[in-house]
């Protein structure tokens, strides 16, 4: 694929351990980020009663059933399932809290997205990037029927067959305790080793800061915090050693408080209408938006859950997209493979000329070991982080190319042909609501009442009056002059990025400042702490 088409650079700005799986069907929201760690799957949070309208297991259906309410499966006697509204315990599974229908169905997304019965359950129900009429297939998400799929797809009925045994295997992922990747014996002996770099004591004073400063969020024990053992083991022999702290709660944070990227906060492919909306619980579109932030963030959006933090020794760099700690690059034998630069000056968002050298990647335990320590000191240090953020390495061409109907013919408003410069920030490209900017500038030429109507009830009638008359100002610039378009687009680029821009996010390690306050002791105490987790 060229890399100046905007498919590869929505792919190409993932760092690396990340991916923007919201990117084929695309919700219009740049935000690639890390998969998922299974561990001690059985003590992950289960806690949270939500209304869930999905399909259940039933051994027979009405006789005169609709099939988008009750159906069995032809030759297979008792094996039928109905779709209910009822109140159930699940999981938040995403970072964002979506995937909350149950564990099972979860697990079968997931063979969805890689391409179980692509033709049959989801290519006609994704968006096509280069489809600009709205009465058209492919101008925007559908939602995949779970229904339709189970009945014209056998491979989903066959991978539904398997997901209890799916989840179990899944549930038998245990931690990956740094003195065990070291060859030591026991724990002991890695305490012995930390303090030995971080100073005599330095476990047994990180607990304490653990307990008073992150395990609110961190922990799945209850108060009082100080008491807790967050290593302690279940004596039930079923469990087999299983730890009883899955060591985050998982409990929905609104992103303005975490302060971090909010990109993936506003991923939108499970909203009512949207692709995943049968794989969200009701009351996850009911989370009331949040008031702070200026992106669009309805339905559900705005939020992180609160992650654990077990083998956090393993899973450096932070955060969602792995931005906070040094960028990786390449391998120890090439270094320089697919590495992208992304420290900027924060004001003016241009790269830096002598950025930090990006780190070769190593998953051995010492390298391992060695970069948690660097994004440790970057987490606990937020002002001495160096700003992130991708930008495009070429330039990136784009065809549009609109038509309106003027009441007797069709007619082209004007053929875009465009070429967005190399170094323009990426979130701006990838958030960008192209198409609903190209229906309204539509519009602006042939029904300015309904556009002041769409935007009225957002910003007044006032305001919407002024929107729809600086809409049709661009409009008539770019049909007079269609090779300045960008220019045109750069002089109104406040009135564009507040309408048409997904999320505004711009700085990709900035946030999470809890903590920035202990005194430099406990920093590295709390380090030593979390490496025997």
């Amino acid at each position: 694929m060229p890399q100046d088409t905007l498919e590869w650079q929505v792919f190409s700005v993932a760092r690396p351990g990340t991916v923007d799986t919201s990117a084929v069907p695309t919700d219009q929201v740049n935000n690639p980020g890390t998969v998922n760690a299974i561990i001690n799957l059985p003590r992950r949070p289960k806690e949270f009663e939500e209304d869930v309208l999905k399909w259940r297991k039933a051994k027979t259906c009405p006789a005169v059933a609709n099939e988008r309410e009750c159906w069995c499966e032809p030759g297979r006697e008792g094996k039928c399932w109905q779709r209910s509204l009822q109140k159930e315990k699940v999981r938040h599974i995403l970072k964002g809290g979506e995937d909350s229908i149950g564990d099972n169905e979860a697990v079968q997304r997931v063979y969805i997205n890689i391409g179980s019965c692509a033709e049959v359950c989801w290519v006609n129900h994704l968006t096509n990037l280069r489809e600009l009429d709205p009465s058209q297939r492919g101008f925007g998400q559908t939602p995949v029927d779970i229904g339709q799929c189970r009945r014209d797809c056998r491979n989903f009925r066959a991978i539904e067959d398997r997901l209890a045994e799916i989840v179990a295997f899944l549930a038998a992922g245990r931690p990956t305790d740094l003195y065990a990747a070291r060859g030591l014996r026991d724990m002991r002996d890695l305490v012995e080793q930390l303090e030995r770099e971080f100073g005599r004591g330095a476990v047994a004073r990180g607990k304490v800061v653990f307990a008073d400063n992150c395990a609110r969020c961190h922990s799945t024990q209850k108060e009082p915090f100080p008491t807790r053992d967050f290593r302690e083991a279940s004596t039930d022999p079923q469990d087999k050693g299983l730890r009883i702290d899955w060591l985050g709660n998982d409990r929905l944070t609104p992103v303005t408080e975490v302060g971090t990227y909010r990109s993936r906060s506003l991923h939108s492919n499970h909203m009512k209408g949207h692709l995943w909306e049968e794989y969200a619980s009701e009351t996850y579109r009911t989370r009331p938006a949040n008031p702070n932030l200026r992106d669009p963030n309805d339905g559900g959006r705005g939020y992180y859950r609160n992650i654990s933090l077990l083998s956090v020794w393993a899973h450096a760099p932070f955060m969602h997209n792995n931005a906070i700690g040094p960028e990786i690059c390449g391998t120890p034998d090439s270094p320089k493979d697919s590495y992208r630069l992304t420290y900027v000056d924060r004001k003016t968002q241009a790269l830096l000329g002598d950025p930090p050298a990006c780190w070769a990647f190593d998953p051995s335990v010492k390298g391992r070991f060695e970069l948690f320590k660097a994004s440790m000191e970057e987490l606990l240090n937020p002002g001495k982080r160096i700003a992130k953020m991708m930008v495009l390495n070429t330039d990136v061409a784009l065809d549009l190319g609109p038509k309106f109907w003027d009441g007797s013919a069709e007619r082209k408003l004007v053929g875009l042909a465009l070429r967005i410069p190399k170094g323009m920030p990426a979130w701006v490209l990838g958030n960008f609501l192209y198409k609903q900017f190209v229906i309204d500038l539509v519009l602006a030429k042939s029904d300015r009442a309904r556009l002041v109507a769409k935007y009225s009830p957002r910003f007044g009638a006032a305001e919407a009056e002024r929107i729809a008359g600086a809409l049709r100002g661009i409009a008539d610039d770019i049909e007079r002059s269609p090779t300045r378009v960008l220019d045109i687009a750069r002089d109104q680029l406040p009135l564009l990025t507040t309408l048409y821009s997904a999320s505004t996010a711009d700085i990709e390690n900035d946030g999470h400042r809890f903590g920035e306050d202990l005194p430099d002791p406990d920093k590295k105490a709390l380090l030593a702490f979390l490496a025997t987790l």
